[in-house]
């Protein structure tokens, strides 16, 4: 997986997708997963913005791996 680019997964009965989204000079972490079957959940946005693509983008795996594992 290439750290500077969007990014899906598969974990279990879940799949989601990670972006960084543009915030002035700095990154928010965007996540988003949905079961095999059933609706969209679009997990919540830190506060905090991130300096660059790659950091965002890995705390946004961060937060959609333990959503996965807890649900």
């Amino acid at each position: 997986m290439d750290i500077d680019e969007n990014q899906t997964f598969d974990l279990g009965r879940w799949h989601c997708e990670l972006e960084a989204q543009p915030a002035g000079a700095f990154f928010r972490a965007v996540a988003m997963c949905w079961p095999a079957q059933g609706e969209p959940v679009q997990l919540p946005q830190d506060a905090q913005p991130y300096a660059t693509r790659p950091e965002a983008l890995r705390h946004a795996q961060q937060q959609a791996l333990r959503y996965a594992r807890q649900h």
